[in-house]
């Protein structure tokens, strides 16, 4: 049994959780805005945030630490000490990572250059147990880990059968790259650990939201000095990636899948896709058709220029790439296109 000091600002607030942690047989001591509850297991808190309303909750702050609830000095440190029920989940979920993602699974997409008709690249994907953007919703400590540990997975796993010709595509949330030298150094780390090269690496950014824009043109920088290339993802999907290819200049632009969907029976698909293709050619870039399903889809791309390929027409992700009979696939798929 542990106590925990539950403090609000609003009187009504504290009698709801009390009057909550009573029915679930909990000791619970209200002293006007603060609730101390005598607790079995974490688990008893994490049940009271999902009973108690959404104004209490967002009213709540939670100490667990040690204090005497019949001194007055110790309750007010405690209070001064308290912290919002994310940071505690944050902490408990971070507290239990390493016991979650032992069942991680990391999976590889084929990306296809359709000059050479055959993979030129892999795209890693992690799926753990908990997907990464909720952990993001719950705080930063327990994503951050998360996209961090599965990057380093990936790196270690793509050892395995990523050859000296093969780039790995990396996906990098934005909410991660405010710290430009940490990002850098890290995955440079990990790449030396598991024998990959930086040209070899090509960072794809996944989101736009919460893009730092300097922030990014610095880890660009650093990254691009090493070799390593930048791909932004789902270009053409809004106003937000044109805004971004403009002001990143990235090596490598992957066009948003609902524009290659049924692209062979839509015009203004064609006409967008092939704007974006001659858009990215003009300035450099190299150009990813993505979530290709149909081979009239594949015919449409490779008349219009596109550079690379992937979906699943031409495999789906996989745990262990065959890369003798990816080729051997890809080069019968596009020997009649």
């Amino acid at each position: 049994m542990s106590k925990k000091l539950f403090v609000f600002t609003e009187n009504t607030n504290a009698e709801e959780l009390e009057r909550l942690a009573k029915s679930m047989g909990l000791y619970a001591r209200r002293i006007q805005n603060i609730v101390i509850v005598e607790t079995k297991s974490d688990e008893d808190v994490a049940y009271i945030f999902t009973e108690i309303s959404d104004n209490a909750l967002k009213d709540m702050r939670i100490y667990d630490g040690n204090f005497n609830e019949n001194s007055c000095s110790s309750l007010l440190k405690a209070v001064a000490r308290a912290q919002p029920p994310s940071q505690w989940l944050d902490r408990l979920i971070f507290n239990h990572l390493g016991k979650l993602f032992i069942n991680t699974k990391i999976l590889f997409h084929p990306i296809v250059d359709v000059k050479k008709k055959e993979v030129s690249a892999f795209e890693a994907l992690c799926r753990p147990p908990i997907r990464i953007i909720d952990l993001i919703e719950v705080g930063r400590t327990s994503s951050e880990f998360s996209e961090t540990y599965c990057r380093y997975v990936a790196l270690k796993k793509a050892s395995e059968f990523l050859g000296k010709n093969l780039m790995l595509f990396l996906n990098f949330h934005p909410k991660f790259l405010k710290d430009p030298l940490k990002v850098f150094g890290d995955l440079l780390s990990s790449l030396y650990t598991n024998k990959i090269k930086p040209n070899q690496i090509v960072i794809e950014l996944t989101e736009y939201e919460e893009l730092d824009v300097s922030a990014v043109k610095s880890l660009i920088s650093f990254m691009k000095s090493e070799g390593v290339r930048v791909a932004l993802d789902d270009v053409g999907s809004g106003y937000s990636g044109l805004f971004y290819l403009s002001e990143l200049k990235p090596d490598i632009v992957k066009i948003d899948m609902e524009l290659i969907r049924d692209i062979h029976k839509n015009n203004l698909k064609k006409v967008i896709v092939n704007y974006l293709i001659k858009l990215a050619h003009d300035s450099g870039i190299l150009v990813v058709s993505e979530g290709v399903e149909k081979k009239e889809e594949l015919e449409t791309l490779v008349y219009m220029g596109t550079d690379y390929v992937q979906g699943f027409l031409i495999s789906k992700p996989l745990e262990k790439p065959d890369l003798n009979e990816l080729n051997r696939r890809v080069k019968k798929l596009l020997s009649s296109v």
